[in-house]
């Protein structure tokens, strides 16, 4: 009886300390790490795999940090600017810091790419991986 009662007890441990994960949401505010990188001169195409550590980590208050291989690279503000060409299409970019000019952002569910890579330029595809 005692280790059948010893058992339950330790059944119920084991369920209360299991941590349910909240699934992710879409968003902008939470963290994206790097799942793609292609464009350039060469025309490269490279994929990376979850937990590589390159992660933007974009907050309700304008502000943003930029983790490279797990180290935080850099930090500042953000906005989002839209603007609408002659073919009356809608586009954003997004600028950090206090740069005039910033990068073509497209934003979709739990996916956002920052860059083009028209012009031999970069686009980057994040993955958001945790909510704010």
């Amino acid at each position: 009886m005692k280790i059948f009662l010893l058992a339950i007890v330790a059944g119920c441990f084991c369920l209360l300390s299991c941590k349910k994960s909240s699934p992710v949401t879409p968003g902008l505010f939470g963290k994206w790490e790097l799942r793609r990188m292609v464009g350039g001169i060469a025309g490269f195409d490279s994929t990376y795999v979850a937990g590589n550590g390159t992660i933007y980590q974009f907050n309700s208050d304008s502000t943003y940090k930029h983790f490279v291989k797990h180290k935080l690279n850099d930090q500042g503000i953000f906005h989002i600017k839209s603007f609408f060409p002659p073919s009356s299409r809608a586009f954003e970019e997004i600028i950090f810091d206090d740069n005039t000019t910033g990068a073509l952002f497209m934003y979709s569910g739990t996916q956002i790419t920052i860059g083009a890579d028209v012009d031999d330029g970069i686009a980057m595809e994040y993955q958001k991986i945790q909510n704010q």
